[in-house]
């Protein structure tokens, strides 16, 4: 879902679920306490909550992170680079995407949340992030 906004709050208060995003960025603060959130947008399709730094920029998405946290029309999905091999051990099938997680809803992320936050500690451990050397 592409929204477009001028600031992180823009995003948020445009998303379909601003409670649940706001949920999830919480989370994700948590877990990497020196690293700032920027709002990303392509221009043309996508548009995301970016963490980090692009480990493989590809055209268009050379200023995307690490981790992105997207507004869906039904879910929010964290977007990351990386194997989702610890996703798979954690979560139900239906909410793996390719290199992305859904978060459908404030139940799922209830009852997910450790499991959610133990897999981005995973990736904080072997993904390059802004604020390591």
């Amino acid at each position: 879902m592409y929204i477009s906004a001028e600031e992180i709050e823009d995003y948020i208060a445009q998303s379909p679920n601003p409670q649940l995003l706001r949920q999830v960025t919480q989370l994700v603060k948590t877990v990497f306490p020196d690293e700032n959130l920027r709002y990303f947008d392509n221009g043309r399709t996508f548009s995301a909550l970016a963490l980090g730094a692009n480990p493989h920029p590809s055209p268009g998405y050379e200023e995307a992170g690490m981790l992105n946290i997207s507004a869906q029309k039904n879910y929010v999905a964290l977007y990351f680079y990386g194997s989702n091999v610890t996703l798979q051990e954690r979560f139900p099938k239906s909410v793996i995407g390719r290199g992305c997680l859904r978060i459908k809803n404030q139940k799922f992320f209830a009852k997910y949340e450790e499991d959610i936050r133990e897999s981005l500690k995973m990736l904080s451990n072997d993904k390059p992030h802004d604020m390591r050397d």
